[in-house]
């Protein structure tokens, strides 16, 4: 849990830095996703008029199967732009934990690449392009039931 004290907050900025277990995401490990590291914050909240502010970094590492050519790929994620307000509450700690995870979760990517350039799959014989060019012709023939749009005048 990430948490700090209002009352030593408005005396001085606060540093959290820590670790939360890979589960603390509630992402259910599969061969497409998995985080294989612990979730490392390293953040300072400071008080600003009428609140807290929390700025820092979140960083995990992930591994999988890119989503292009389906080989196996591992990658560090960190979203270095968490910024945070909050208004103070009447408590004596303030919880940012969930958050902080949500912060992260929205630097997941939607699928893993093993490089931005991967050239994926052959669609027709499933070869990985990034190994080298397959046998497939360059261009297909293009589908007949479309042909008569080739005559448009527009």
């Amino acid at each position: 849990m990430i948490k700090f004290s209002v009352a030593r907050l408005e005396k001085e900025p606060i540093e959290l830095v820590g670790d939360e277990p890979a589960e603390w995401l509630e992402i259910e490990p599969s061969g497409l996703l998995s985080v294989t590291a612990p979730v490392h914050y390293d953040l300072l909240a400071k008080a600003v008029s009428g609140g807290a502010l929390v700025e820092g970094k979140v960083r995990t590492s992930l591994s999988g199967t890119c989503g292009r050519c389906l080989e196996p790929v591992s990658c560090d994620v960190e979203n270095s732009g968490v910024c945070l307000f909050y208004e103070l509450p009447e408590e004596d700690e303030l919880d940012i934990t969930e958050d902080v995870r949500a912060e992260m979760l929205l630097e997941l990517p939607m699928n893993l690449l093993c490089s931005e350039e991967c050239r994926g799959l052959c669609p027709h014989c499933g070869k990985n392009l990034n190994q080298g060019k397959c046998a497939c012709r360059d261009e297909e023939e293009p589908d007949a039931r479309w042909g008569a749009l080739d005559n448009l005048k527009l």
